[in-house]
């Protein structure tokens, strides 16, 4: 690091001609030694308890907080007149260019128009010395400025960006060179000037001058296949599919997954913008415990309720509200933009990959949020999951021609798990493939994904934690067998509930406290969930051992924050809950693989125990040739052996692993990226067929002696049409969702206006319900009776409500109206601050 760039860093005094600002960088500040940090504290002025005194971290946290710069400011977008300042200032400036560093950038560049420049365009910038992530300027020989660039790393490797919306003046043929300034501030003035900031101009300024062969703009195409996007609870993954038959899947900091989050943070002047992905986790990281977690998870469950409004408070202090569908929007165009700086090709079509049950739902939502494309949702999950085992067999060519293959694929993502059983069969004609290809979705469980599991592994932390601080005797957990059911936890719940008292996460009880004790709390649930995750997903590894050691030391597997954790000191749940105290000494835990599987156990087995026990008991696995496992959270050994009670092992597909441990995920991604490449190329001829068989649901409501009465009975195959009779002079019926154990989840309360009803005959009923129960009952409805049916519209995923009225020896029918059978009013909501 050259001696300008640490005098700016470090120096308190200001030099001569510069604007000094008294911001520091986390990196230059764990370089210092703890004297250094005290001295920093003295002349900024910021109170150090005696405590902190000689804890590192502790300064270090202080200054960053109060005069922590968290990023080089970039010049990224379009300002009015922002070029023509710069451009002002080096025409009055005398230039001293330096031999050193050596700075080395691939001599050709080609810039797309309306896309960023980052790491995947590969301009690797190479220095014997340590380059700062400043401003670069592209110039000519004549030294007129063209565009701004900027210096990024990424895993210690210096990359060229640009932003988007950075313009570039149009290019001749000229000599180019671009303009590194080695003096931090002259970089940090570029940005103050370009953005008309007024600074003091700099007294003189040094650069290093480095040569281009060629500068080159190029207009992304237009692609003729889809973007196929896999929109996950959890994680997100997205691909396409070339010409030249080859796939291509997206990456964010060099991963194939995306997380599926968002995250919100103030601008200066009050403005907000949103985050995402690694960068919302990354936001969320750099949180202090007395702000407020501002990112949202779980978004693909938003599509069930999308016109609902989220809320966060910022460090302003400010109550921001979002809608959903704006939120959901900004996270797609992110997702567009990723795709189109990387594959370098635009989009006007989108496939979606939806959940069987949901994808006439999905297809509907995702249409109006994003009018200006035309977006599909040809494939369910299911059926893409299939398809990469055909394309597979197809490949290996290891079927047999005109044979039904069966298959059961069991997915269990981050929020819920599905199980959908298909056939299919391959003939292989004169000139392509003919594929017949059936899905029908089997069962579900909305309430059980891989964020059931983190938070059995969240609430054993807390107990861990409460132990190891002295809150909580140590002593063994009992957790009861796989046939218990929810049982099988209740000294977990008792215990967690316990470990309330100081280790607080219910956030949601802390409403009416203070702000700053509500945020302590909120941050303790948000960041122990985070470290569940990060278990979980260390326990998951193929090539993992059987202990994990999580420790305030950053040496050891798993890093713990001290600083993000808040304890009540005494305890006894009165004064001492206005006491949140973070940990004062060293800390450390260990978790064993074999007490997480005991942990998760009971869950896994018991999902397949509901989803499998009366498909063996009728015989009907045995006509499966694969078991299909997919999903994140199938990576666990515990879903094969709870499986191979059923199946043989032989028969049970996708538990292979691969280092990154994404490979259950990109399945899917895959398999629809393989059906959209054949079907283009004409290699294949696919004959489609998806239904809903039978559903995890029962409807119920009470006859007027307050007797139940199921109208809809779960798992039937049928198409039944279900009725209850009222009185007409009534306005309301409540109806009652049920799951397949008849657990109530949630109440409908449908309303009706009978003055609002039409006029109607018994032959126009007879008309449009011929065959059902609805033909035959309206006969023999009696003078005064309001009669209700009820039935299922599985491409919806809901039930629609009919009212048929008898008064004055006439009928008279009321409008169908829809209901939806999930959204997040009952869904388990890891997030709502009860846990």
């Amino acid at each position: 690091m050259g001696e300008s760039m640490s005098r700016y860093t470090y120096t308190l005094n200001p030099s001569q001609g510069v604007t000094e600002k008294h911001t520091y960088r986390q990196s230059e500040l764990e370089k210092m030694t703890t004297f250094h940090l005290r001295e920093i504290c003295r002349k900024e002025r910021l109170v150090v308890s005696s405590a902190k005194n000689d804890d590192k971290d502790g300064l270090i946290r202080l200054i960053m907080r109060f005069r922590g710069q968290k990023e080089y400011r970039h010049i990224r977008e379009f300002c009015e007149g922002g070029m023509e300042r710069i451009q002002e200032f080096l025409k009055h400036q005398v230039i001293r260019f330096l031999e050193t560093p050596e700075v080395d950038i691939p001599g050709t560049i080609t810039i797309f128009h309306d896309t960023e420049m980052n790491e995947l365009d590969g301009y690797r910038i190479k220095s014997e010395e340590k380059l700062f992530a400043g401003n670069l300027l592209l110039v000519d020989e004549a030294f007129k400025i063209y565009t701004c660039f900027y210096i990024e790393e990424i895993e210690d490797v210096a990359y060229l960006f640009k932003g988007k919306g950075m313009p570039v003046c149009p290019l001749e043929k000229h000599q180019y060179s671009i303009l590194y300034f080695p003096n931090e501030a002259i970089s940090e003035f570029l940005y103050d000037c370009y953005y008309g900031n007024h600074v003091f101009t700099p007294g003189h300024t040094e650069a290093v001058r480095i040569p281009l062969l060629d500068v080159q703009e190029r207009q992304i195409p237009q692609a003729d296949l889809p973007l196929v996007i896999d929109f996950g609870s959890s994680n997100t993954t997205m691909g396409i599919c070339l010409s030249d038959g080859s796939m291509r899947i997206a990456t964010a900091k060099g991963k194939t997954i995306i997380p599926s989050v968002i995250g919100v943070q103030e601008k200066a002047g009050g403005e907000t913008e949103f985050l995402f992905g690694y960068d919302a986790q990354e936001m969320n990281r750099q949180n202090y415990r007395d702000e407020d977690a501002a990112v949202f998870y779980d978004i693909k469950r938003w599509i069930s309720d999308a016109d609902r409004v989220e809320s966060v408070i910022l460090k302003s202090g400010y109550k921001y509200q979002f809608p959903r569908k704006e939120m959901l929007r900004a996270y797609l165009d992110h997702l567009l933009e990723m795709a189109r700086q990387q594959f370098k090709c635009s989009f006007t079509n989108i496939q979606l990959l939806a959940p069987i049950r949901q994808k006439e739902k999905f297809r509907r939502v995702f249409k109006e949020l994003l009018p200006e494309y035309t977006v599909n949702c040809e494939l369910d999950e299911g059926m893409a999951v299939l398809f990469h085992s055909i394309h597979s067999m197809i490949r290996a060519k290891a079927y047999e021609e005109r044979r039904w293959y069966h298959a059961l694929v069991i997915d269990c993502g981050g929020g819920t798990t599905d199980l959908t059983s298909g056939r299919f069969r391959i003939e292989n004609n004169r000139v392509s493939y003919i594929i017949d290809l059936e899905t029908r979705y089997e069962n579900g469980d909305t309430n059980l994904g891989g964020n059931n599991l983190t938070y059995r592994i969240l609430q054993l932390l807390k107990l861990r934690l409460t132990e190891e601080l002295g809150f909580q005797t140590k002593e063994a957990l009992f957790i009861g067998g796989a046939e218990e059911g929810k049982s099988a936890y209740e000294e977990l719940e008792r215990r967690y509930l316990q470990a309330e008292k100081w280790l607080p996460t219910r956030f949601k009880e802390y409403e009416g406290r203070s702000r700053e004790q509500y945020f302590y709390v909120k941050n303790n649930y948000y960041y122990l969930f985070e470290l569940a995750e990060q278990v979980k997903k260390l326990f998951f590894q193929a090539g993992f051992c059987y202990r994990l050691k999580i420790s305030t030391n950053k040496g050891e597997d798993l890093f713990l924050d001290k600083w993000k954790l808040s304890f009540c000191g005494k305890g006894d749940g009165g004064s001492a809950a206005e006491q949140l105290e973070t940990i004062s000494g060293p800390l450390e835990i260990c978790l064993y693989l074999h007490e997480i599987e005991e942990l998760l156990r009971p869950e896994i087995y018991g999902l397949m125990e509901r989803f499998l026990d009366q498909k063996f008991e009728k015989g009907q696995l045995a006509e499966y040739e694969m078991i299909k496992l997919t999903g994140q959270s199938c990576k666990s050994r515990l879903f094969l052996e709870a499986l191979k009670q059923y199946v043989p092992g032989k028969r049970i597909q996708g538990v292979r692993r691969d280092d990154a441990g994404t490979e259950l995920k990109m399945c899917c991604l895959e398999g629809a990226l393989a059906y959209f490449m054949n079907c283009k190329l004409g290699y294949m001829k696919v004959n489609e067929n998806y239904r809903v068989g039978s559903l995890p649901y029962e409807i119920m409501a009470y006859t007027h002696e307050k007797e139940e009465k199921t109208l809809i009975k779960s798992q039937d195959t049928q198409n039944v049409i279900g009725y209850i009779s009222r009185f007409h002079i009534g306005n309301q019926l409540d109806l009652y969702l049920n799951d397949e154990q008849g657990e109530w989840l949630r109440t409908y309360h449908f309303a009706y206006d009978t003055s609002k009803f039409e006029k109607t005959t018994q032959k126009e009923i007879d008309e449009d319900y011929a065959g059902t129960v609805i033909q035959e009952e309206t006969d023999i409805i009696l003078e005064g009776e309001m009669k209700f049916f009820v039935w299922v519209s599985k491409e919806r995923w809901g039930f629609v409500v009919l009212p048929i009225l008898r008064d004055q020896e006439e009928l008279y029918k009321g409008a169908e109206t829809f209901f939806d059978f999930e959204d997040d009013t009952w869904e388990l909501n890891f997030f709502d601050g009860r846990k």
